[in-house]
């Protein structure tokens, strides 16, 4: 499942970097969403790594409600270059990251190159 075939539109992605109780439900996310300054009801995708990296969890909503879509890898990890933080943290990635991570691809980007723009 790549991030277009997600059931909202996805204005922004935000990968957590501190560690969540992977039995909370929609509503519990829905909290760790919010300290992350995270809005899932406006088109933010909050995307969670259990701690022994066996599954994502992607929460997003609209105008309808919430939807959390949870990837197991079975026989693997996801390859995320993470350490997890104590405080409730994130870092934006784009869409086509969150495809790859929900591929299992390993990932790291360092340093994004910049937007060409003509100088005219």
């Amino acid at each position: 499942m790549g991030a277009a075939m997600l059931p909202v539109k996805i204005r922004r992605v935000i990968l957590a970097h501190h560690r969540v109780d992977f039995r909370k439900g929609p509503d519990g996310l829905l909290g760790e969403a919010y300290l992350l300054g995270a809005d899932p009801y406006s088109g933010d995708c909050v995307v969670f790594v259990k701690r022994d990296h066996t599954q994502l969890r992607a929460l997003m909503g609209d105008e309808i409600g919430l939807y959390l879509v949870t990837r197991r890898f079975e026989g693997g990890r996801v390859n995320v270059l993470q350490t997890f933080e104590e405080r409730p943290i994130g870092a934006a990635i784009s869409r086509g990251e969150l495809s790859l991570l929900l591929e299992g691809a390993r990932f790291t980007v360092h340093k994004r190159a910049r937007s060409w723009r003509s100088s005219a």
